[in-house]
């Protein structure tokens, strides 16, 4: 088996189809891992093993195994001695393959938070400077910031995630973003000019007149 052609497939077509959550692909490479990797067909694996090597409980290991049979993605028959587990392949499984134009990404629905997917573009729309202090930044040295805070309601849209400098981004946490450009001002880490630049760029910002382009 090619398994380079596997690993791609189960990323591409079997993740995206089944729509497996991080807990369901964490077993699917789990018990793949204990079974067709070893050129084994079917095995029989304790449930008490399972949330032991996945560092979780045996409630939660019960209930993401049976939510990928579920979902078609193992045959599972349960045993006294645990689970019996067939693991099955993208090209064991009747998933549709994509044809056409992709998709036209709706921006207004994208995590731009999410997994730093798209930090090349947000780094581009700052020009590759920190949001708030202006600082040179790129992709190793900056953080994804909530200008609105998550815990405040903030969101993942590129309405409210901007790069930023570590320090900023440390230093900012929950603070309400205005508040703590004008605490920069006063410890001149900003002049007067960059302080108006910066809550004009808020406002354009939560206004959606700064598009990432993607």
């Amino acid at each position: 088996m090619d398994w380079q052609e596997i690993v791609l497939a189960i990323e591409r077509e079997l993740n995206p189809h089944f729509q497996l959550d991080i807990w369901e692909r964490g077993m699917y490479y789990y018990l793949l891992g204990h079974t067709r990797l070893r050129g084994i067909e079917y095995s029989t694996i304790p449930l008490s093993l399972i949330s032991e090597d996945l560092k979780c409980s045996v409630w939660k290991a019960r209930e993401v195994i049976r939510t990928l049979a579920e979902k078609g993605c193992i045959e599972l028959d349960q045993t006294r001695k645990g689970h019996n587990v067939k693991v099955l392949l993208p090209n064991e499984l009747s998933i549709p393959k994509k044809e056409g134009k992709a998709p036209v990404l709706d921006i207004e629905q994208i995590d731009f938070f999410k997994n730093r997917e798209y930090l090349t573009q947000i780094l581009v729309r700052e020009q590759d400077s920190c949001f708030y202090c202006m600082k040179s930044i790129n992709g190793e040295t900056c953080e994804l910031d909530h200008v609105i805070s998550q815990l405040n309601g903030g969101g993942n849209s590129y309405r409210n995630i901007v790069a930023a400098c570590h320090r900023c981004n440390t230093h900012k946490g929950g603070t309400i973003a205005e508040d703590y450009l004008r605490q920069l001002y006063r410890k001149n880490l900003l002049s007067e000019s960059e302080l108006e630049g910066r809550l004009s760029a808020i406002d354009a910002l939560k206004n959606g007149e700064l598009k990432p382009q993607i």
